[in-house]
């Protein structure tokens, strides 16, 4: 139950509190006076999306409170799946709404997305604003009636719900996904035939990693050849193979045997002698390369044309795929090979996807027809509670149909198109709600259907806005008497405009709005019994108060 409302900074409300307790409690006041602003408030910690435009004048940010009792509720298992603290005597949902239009959303202190507080909300409040009665009159509304009815009466109901709204995705994705292929079949044709050109071009060309570099190298080489024997040879001649004069290796061999003598005498001679011997060493090394190189290019026999036309033909490739360099080129035949496997492979994605369309469908048409049935099973007992409620409503003809037809094709609810039949006059053939009933008709059997959800659905609190408009003064009897009814099973909160109503709640709240000097303010008050008293008779007689109002105000108090 709602234990307890507070709003700071919300429209015309500068600070509200509001304890509210269990059974019947009634709101009213006078139009304009902010019963509705209060209701908006609610229906923000219930997860409605904001609107920065209702923060008072001058205030950064509004804070809407609500403390509930949710023990008797089992609802440990949401607060366990999004790792909330649960508090089931004392749960604190707030909403914080800023002047820049963010908001934040928590409960029990913890923060939560918008999604969560929404999930959170149909646990615990039902809100019917008059806006919902005029949803009455929608087939999907109605439709969404019918499967909470089905829950509550129908075992894994709500399961095979779930199972077949996911499936349902699933099927419009897939035959998304067919339709795009399917749609792109011709360029895609098209596209393959040319990649598959380029890619046997690539594929011929036998491209290999470093295979560039390698083949401008040796044209080089080959292209400056004598130049670079020459010097080869030099290095080998200057440094070991001298016979004019000593070698340079040989002379530096005979300076090492010199500084070897005198090493022992100071550290840095025989740093010096290391550092000669190193010499030595890489001039031997380097010697015995430069042979190892001309080994190599004599025995290298290479074809100049060759190797220019093979660089041509990269070159030409490396043009022609707009890369800059031989690595992306064999990067781009990779992304060649990978685009013509995809597009090879079409013919087979779209019967895979055929036959997972089929799939879909079989499962989808196995689960409506179980949803169906469920529906069918509640709808004569729908019939029944409806019809006798609103015969004692004041429609003493009326007469009230489900109407459950299959249609054609699959929609996200199942196959079933659901409709309300109804006639309030004998001899009137029964016809859908929207056509033939008044507002004050489809007010009373908006009642009777939250009379029926009440008496099936456990839920900790109903909000109800003016669902009796609309009714004579007699009707506002029978009205009352099944709201007090139904507040036996769940805590209720009706906003109502009806003595007669009025004095049946337990607890009356009256909804001012004081005119201060500077703003206009909302403020509410709980009524002791000469409060309400009087507030009855204003209700029946207007601002002046007669005896004969407060004599069947107490009239309408002592009938409770």
């Amino acid at each position: 139950m709602l234990q307890h409302l507070s709003i700071k900074n919300y429209a015309i409300i500068d600070s509200l509190e509001i304890d509210f307790n269990k059974g019947f409690s009634v709101i009213t006041g006078e139009t304009g006076s902010g019963k509705s602003i209060i209701l908006g408030a609610l229906q923000l910690i219930m997860g409605q999306r904001a609107d920065s435009k209702t923060i008072s004048n001058n205030a950064n940010k509004c804070i809407i409170e609500g403390s509930f009792e949710i023990e008797n509720y089992n609802l440990s298992t949401f607060f366990s799946r999004y790792e909330l603290d649960y508090e089931p005597l004392h749960t604190i949902v707030r909403r914080e709404i800023y002047s820049n239009g963010k908001s934040r959303a928590f409960i029990n202190d913890s923060p939560v997305k918008l999604e969560q507080l929404k999930e959170f909300g149909t646990y615990i409040v039902d809100i019917h604003s008059q806006h919902q009665t005029l949803l009455l009159n929608k087939s999907n509304y109605q439709l969404q009636l019918i499967d909470s009815l089905s829950q509550a009466r129908v075992k894994d109901h709500k399961e095979h719900i779930e199972l077949y709204q996911n499936n349902f995705k699933t099927l419009k994705r897939l035959e998304a996904e067919l339709t795009s292929v399917l749609n792109d079949g011709d360029e895609s044709k098209n596209q393959l035939d040319y990649l598959l050109f380029l890619h046997s071009e690539l594929e011929a060309a036998n491209l290999v990693s470093g295979e560039k570099e390698n083949l401008e190298s040796t044209l080089k080489i080959a292209e400056n050849r004598e130049e670079v024997v020459n010097t080869l040879q030099k290095v080998a001649f200057i440094v070991d193979h001298n016979h004019q004069q000593a070698p340079v290796n040989s002379q530096l061999q005979e300076l090492l045997r010199d500084l070897q003598k005198i090493a022992d005498i100071d550290e840095n001679y025989a740093q010096f002698t290391e550092r000669l011997n190193s010499v030595i060493i890489e001039l031997s090394d380097l010697s015995k390369e430069s042979d190892l190189l001309l080994s190599t290019i004599e025995q290298n026999n290479c074809n100049v044309q060759e190797i220019s036309e093979r660089l041509n033909l990269i070159n030409q490739l490396e043009q022609k795929h707009s890369v800059q360099s031989f690595d992306e080129l064999l990067d781009k035949q990779k992304e060649i090979e990978l685009k013509v496997s995809k597009l090879s492979s079409v013919e087979a994605r779209i019967s895979e996807l055929e036959s997972e369309i089929t799939r879909h469908r079989l499962q989808l048409n196995k689960t409506a027809h179980i949803i169906s049935s469920n529906r069918s099973s509640v709808s004569s007992d729908i019939e029944s509670f409806i019809i006798k409620t609103i015969k004692e409503l004041g429609i003493k003809n009326g007469q009230f149909k489900v109407s459950i037809e299959q249609q054609e094709n699959l929609n996200e609810w199942g196959r079933d198109q659901v409709k309300f039949l109804f006639s309030a006059n004998k001899g009137v053939m029964l016809q859908e709600m929207s056509k033939v009933a008044s507002g004050g008709e489809t007010s009373r059997l908006m009642l009777a259907i939250k009379a029926l959800l009440v008496k099936h659905l456990e839920l900790p609190c109903l909000i109800l806005d003016e669902i009796d408009s609309g009714v004579s003064g007699e009707i506002a009897g029978k009205i009352a008497k099944i709201l007090l009814g139904m507040a036996n099973k769940i805590q209720l909160i009706v906003i109502s405009h009806l003595p007669q109503v009025a004095a049946k709640a337990d607890f009356h709240y009256k909804v001012e709005k004081l005119d201060l000097a500077e703003k206009n303010n909302t403020v509410v008050r709980m009524l002791n019994e000469n409060d309400r008293l009087d507030e009855l008779a204003k209700m029946l007689s207007g601002e002046t108060i007669s005896k004969a109002a407060i004599e069947n105000a107490k009239a309408l108090i002592a009938n409770h």
